[in-house]
């Protein structure tokens, strides 16, 4: 947030700096129409932009918060505007995210470049979640989006492994010999006698 918005000059300077320090290959834009002036001029710099319609999380704010895209009509003629926009900008795939299945597939079809999916369904050429939400790397009680499916549970996980590893260090079970370096006996009775020798 706030590396794009401003001006398509500020989004290449910072496209710029993403791809040269941290030696990515590509840029991902949330925005569609009014954000296409800004992905074609970083395209044609030769930086390849993955675009973001639909529900675009960082300005979920702005369209009422957390809100399925495309559930009417008019709604989805403005996912299919944006989409076409960001293709003609130069976008080489776009993410769909929080749009009705059907709306999505349509979008898939009439797209030339690649969907990526996020609560579109199955009809995209591909699907992604977010790796914290899909292995459960979080407290409980944090909110879920509806298309998340939970394959794994690292929070409880990792909570489990914290408390055990407390409790064994509490217990003074950790660590054990296995998990330390030795020193050779000679060498370690030396040592004990120089300490003892310094004593006052």
């Amino acid at each position: 947030m706030g590396s794009y918005e401003i001006a398509p000059e500020q989004a290449l300077e910072s496209a710029i700096r993403v791809v040269k320090e941290g030696r990515v290959q590509s840029v991902k834009l949330e925005g569609g129409v009014e954000f296409a002036p800004t992905i074609e001029k970083i395209t044609r710099a030769g930086i390849p932009v993955l675009g973001h319609v639909g529900l675009t999380p960082q300005r979920q704010h702005a369209m009422g918060g957390f809100r399925v895209q495309g559930k009417t009509t008019t709604g989805a003629l403005k996912v299919l505007e944006d989409a076409l926009a960001v293709q003609a900008a130069g976008c080489f795939a776009v993410v769909l995210e929080a749009v009705p299945a059907e709306v999505a597939a349509l979008l898939t079809n009439k797209l030339k470049i690649p969907t990526i999916g996020i609560g579109a369904g199955n009809g995209c050429s591909g699907q992604v979640l977010v790796q914290v939400d899909m292995s459960g790397n979080f407290p409980p009680g944090r909110f879920l989006p509806k298309f998340v499916k939970q394959y794994g549970n690292v929070w409880a996980e990792s909570l489990k492994a914290i408390e055990l590893y407390k409790s064994e260090v509490k217990s003074r079970q950790y660590p054990a010999p296995a998990h330390t370096y030795p020193m050779v006996p000679e060498e370690l009775t030396e040592f004990e006698r120089l300490i003892e020798a310094r004593r006052v």
